[in-house]
């Protein structure tokens, strides 16, 4: 669940026992405590302010951390790409914007019924943002769900063409096998050349062989492009037949 997953990623960047400058301490202090007994103008002006506080090269990044603790959320990359920071003024939700878009990472503005957002979806730009906020461990998970993802895509896309040529083989087998049964009832199978019927027969015989199985079933074998040219004999055999009756 997206609430839980993004619980404990907050969890799990609050319980950091990582080094911090005082001023960097400070920033994600004054982010952490936003006090919601302000007005959204008064939270709105701080967070415009903020950057005013930023000492060195850390400080935005204790900025963005504390916002996100107060105020983000992100779905489980198992399931989906989004991550997003929900406020509850128009006003907030500019204020933030206007400092990430200065400090290079811009986000996208929505309004969700009497939520106002700033939001994520394109995976890269959520891995950039963890990695800005110090979030290793959910950098970590995105990057590998993206690895099980893509192997999982490239394995269904396998799996799909390999159906698809299966069912095309087995139309194919099916249209040879009705063609070469009514031939058998006519006892017109009988005018065709030695090698022909030999084809026919192992295909009539051997109803889900694939041409390539079918070709080593020949006495001596011949290739699958050769069972290919000899049922494609058969084909044309039997339609001038249809066409002379």
């Amino acid at each position: 669940m997206t609430g839980s997953y993004s619980k404990s990623a907050k969890e799990a960047l609050i319980e950091s026992t990582e080094k911090r400058k005082k001023c960097c301490a400070r920033m994600l202090s004054d982010m952490l405590l936003l006090c919601e007994n302000e007005s959204a103008e008064d939270r709105a002006e701080r967070i415009a302010k903020a950057p005013e506080h930023f000492k060195c090269a850390s400080c935005f990044s204790h900025f963005l951390k504390g916002l996100f603790v107060n105020y983000g959320n992100v779905t489980n990359p198992e399931k989906s790409y989004h991550l997003e920071l929900s406020f509850k003024s128009e006003g907030e939700r500019d204020a933030v914007g206007e400092v990430l878009l200065e400090n290079g990472m811009p986000m996208k503005a929505t309004k969700r019924k009497n939520r106002y957002l700033l939001y994520i979806k394109d995976s890269t730009q959520i891995e950039d943002f963890f990695a800005v906020i110090g979030a290793n461990r959910l950098a970590f998970d995105l990057m590998n769900s993206k690895i099980v993802r893509e192997v999982r895509g490239d394995a269904n896309r396998q799996m799909n063409c390999d159906m698809a040529n299966i069912k095309k083989t087995l139309s194919a087998a099916g249209k040879h096998i009705e063609i070469i049964g009514e031939l058998k009832n006519s006892g017109a199978i009988i005018r065709l050349p030695a090698d022909l019927r030999e084809t026919a027969d192992l295909r009539f015989e051997n109803t889900q062989a694939s041409m390539a199985d079918l070709g080593l079933l020949h006495n001596p074998p011949i290739s699958k492009s050769g069972v290919k040219h000899r049922l494609d004999k058969i084909v044309d055999f039997f339609e001038e037949l249809k066409e002379k009756n």
